[in-house]
């Protein structure tokens, strides 16, 4: 019984796959990946953008923080006197340390977990709008603006 079984996978094994065999399945399998990759590719590009709107909403959770304790005069009371604006003083404590930010104490990059945020300021003519610039993770710095309903913008990614 089991000579034959041996036999059986022993002329199996002999056979083999002919070249056109070989060939038409290669075909296949660049047809099955030039669909697949395309797509799959979107969603990479889709999931980045998600990524950047979720950062966009974690900062925007360190500002909504930081207005509370403006509100209640928590460690916003030694205000420079080149800031007209409490908030503007706010925002500058938020963002990370630079040559046009000397106050930064990079509260939004040590919460939300980003290496760096640059930018943070209200828009004057809409005050429940707020202009952001962050970099990600990924070495990407992203620039975006968020509403107080939280809907964000992406305005660049460079």
């Amino acid at each position: 019984m089991y000579s034959r079984w041996f036999k059986w996978l022993k002329d199996l094994i002999k056979k083999g796959f002919t070249l056109v065999e070989i060939i038409v399945v290669l075909v296949i399998l660049a047809i099955l990946a030039a669909i697949a990759v395309p797509s799959v590719l979107g969603y990479v590009e889709e999931a980045k953008k998600e990524k950047y709107i979720a950062e966009a909403k974690a900062i925007y959770t360190v500002i909504q923080v930081e207005e509370t304790k403006l509100a209640n005069e928590i460690d916003y009371t030694d205000k420079p006197s080149n800031y007209n604006r409490a908030e503007d003083y706010m925002y500058a404590k938020i963002c990370d340390k630079s040559e046009s930010n000397g106050v930064g104490e990079g509260i939004a990059a040590k919460k939300t977990g980003l290496p760096k945020v640059t930018i943070i300021h209200s828009n004057n003519e809409n005050p429940k709008e707020y202009y952001l610039n962050w970099q990600s993770d990924d070495g990407k710095t992203i620039s975006a603006i968020i509403t107080r309903n939280k809907k964000v913008d992406i305005i660049s990614v460079e």
